[in-house]
């Protein structure tokens, strides 16, 4: 008499759910990853369209003066549209040790946020101007 085997190739249940433990942990540290990447990409955003912000201020400070040879003694606020979306500033003027120089510290927030707080700016830019040059 001849006795065969049932030598049929397979998973068992046990190596099954290791399996899909060991996708399901790595799917769920991939979608960490993409949530971060998400996060990171929309922090640079606002932070590359503050620094036009801020650097259009300054830009606009420097033509004003070389039009008028005059520095900006007091605080100046405002605000701009860029992207779709309005961003505060505050330029903020400081002496130098050397005259006819001013400091411009210029910080840029998004609506909602304390704009008396330089800490909560998105960002802060320093430029310098002087009154020394030819009128126009």
């Amino acid at each position: 008499m001849l006795v065969t085997r049932n030598t049929q190739a397979g998973f068992t249940l046990v190596e099954v759910m290791a399996a899909l433990f060991i996708v399901a942990v790595a799917s769920s540290g991939l979608l960490l990853q993409m949530m971060n990447y998400a996060d990171n990409s929309n922090y640079l955003q606002n932070k590359a369209i503050a620094h036009w912000v801020a650097l259009n201020q300054l830009e606009s400070e420097r033509l004003a003066n070389q039009h008028t040879n005059r520095l900006l003694r007091d605080e100046k606020i405002g605000s701009e549209m860029m992207a779709d979306r309005e961003w505060f500033w505050r330029i903020k003027p400081k002496k130098t040790a050397a005259n006819g120089f001013i400091q411009l510290e210029i910080a840029v927030f998004e609506a909602g946020q304390d704009q008396q707080n330089d800490q909560d700016a998105v960002i802060r830019i320093t430029g310098h101007i002087d009154q020394f040059h030819q009128r126009p």
